[in-house]
């Protein structure tokens, strides 16, 4: 996707930013699955602890981030470690996250819609679009702020295929229906946790 490899260098927070910058701009000229990340299970480039993953299980929140960066925008990504997991909390993690990934391949490799690009002082999103898959559209939210954010955003959905009416999923399962504008957008509010992250799928 573009990234830097001494990058990986830096602290925690700033790979899940430069993360999601790196595919955020790695995506204007090629589809997301053209491109790949990385992941630094262990020491790479320098940067010693705070740099590393290792042990999985004392930076679950970081490793859960990464690996929804990568597979929230239909990336896949080189994990550089000896394990995936090195407890049963991580594998589950682990096993649930590429699962969730699994059951929503269809649009999570769709079309890469540019919407806010990450910068570590207010929430970012973008959205993946298959009009050919059941699910039309994906939103994908990250907050990296130490503070719960509450936004109402304008969701463009021309790229989807709908046309006048969608049903928004949240991550509950939750179902409901929404009217588009005439411009083909529909307001959404959502509420991300402090350094968590939230998906809408449109159908």
């Amino acid at each position: 996707m573009g990234y830097r490899e001494v990058n990986w260098s830096l602290p925690r927070a700033q790979q899940v930013i430069h993360t999601r910058q790196n595919i955020y701009d790695g995506t204007w000229e090629k589809r997301v699955s053209m491109g790949w990340m990385f992941v630094p299970l262990t020491e790479y480039h320098g940067g010693g602890e705070a740099a590393t993953i290792e042990p999985l299980n004392e930076h679950l929140d970081h490793y859960e981030t990464m690996m929804m960066s990568n597979l929230g925008a239909g990336v896949q990504a080189c994990y550089r470690g000896p394990r995936l997991y090195d407890t049963e909390e991580t594998q589950h993690m682990v096993s649930n996250t590429v699962n969730w990934y699994k059951n929503h391949r269809e649009v999570l490799e769709g079309d890469f819609i540019h919407l806010r690009r990450a910068d570590g002082r207010d929430i970012d999103y973008w959205l993946l679009v298959n009009p050919d898959a059941k699910e039309k559209g994906a939103l994908v939210v990250f907050n990296p702020l130490n503070e719960d954010v509450s936004k109402n955003l304008e969701i463009p959905l021309y790229y989807t295929g709908l046309t006048d009416k969608t049903i928004v999923v949240d991550a509950l399962g939750k179902r409901r229906k929404y009217r588009l504008g005439r411009d083909f957008k529909v307001k959404l509010s959502v509420t991300i946790p402090a350094g968590k992250w939230g998906v809408w799928f449109f159908e």
